[in-house]
């Protein structure tokens, strides 16, 4: 008989055999399971406890996302609220007819009103403007011919026609100017 065989034997004691082979002796089934349990249900209880930070440190995270959000959302609704506002006034001021007498004549016939002053430096020659234009026929409320937004060029330097040069020559960056140029 092998010695496998002997040992599934539950009434076979080898610890003669173990002895002479130089093994430990074995423990009792009882005692070994009771180890392992113990052993067992710690390392569990550790595996669980550290699973419990990281879902704790996870949602620690998607809240300090989430925050990071909803202050973004909040700051960018506040930015378009006031350009809102902003185009809003713009548009009422733009819509307002300039009287002819607050007209002041330039050379070439050029004649200009300053609708709303801007808060800017001023603008000087050789200088680059960018502009938001609109070219209307014969008067303010006439056909649209021409406009855009964000036209650059250098003032005084013959990029645009030069009713254009006389016109924004000492106008505040950030105004609304009406010009009136001959032909």
């Amino acid at each position: 008989m092998g010695r496998r065989k002997r040992c599934d034997d539950d009434a076979y004691d080898d610890s003669v055999e173990r002895a002479y082979s130089g093994e430990a002796p074995k423990q009792t089934s009882q005692e070994s399971s009771k180890e392992k349990s113990d052993d067992e249900i710690e390392r569990m209880r550790l595996k669980k406890k550290a699973k419990k930070e990281v879902q704790k440190q996870k949602k620690e995270v998607a809240q300090k996302k989430e925050a990071k959000l909803r202050e973004a959302k909040r700051k960018q609704n506040e930015d378009v609220n006031k350009l809102r506002e902003e185009i809003k006034k713009r548009k009422v001021i733009e819509k307002t007819k300039p009287a002819s007498k607050s007209f002041v004549g330039t050379q070439k016939g050029v004649k200009y009103c300053d609708i709303l002053l801007g808060k800017g430096p001023l603008i000087e020659e050789d200088k680059k403007v960018q502009v938001k234009y609109v070219l209307r026929a014969e008067h303010k409320q006439g056909k649209v011919l021409d406009s855009g937004e964000n036209f650059s060029f250098r003032l005084g330097k013959g990029d645009v026609i030069s009713g254009w040069d006389i016109g924004l020559l000492g106008m505040k960056e950030g105004g609304i100017r009406h010009l009136i140029v001959p032909p």
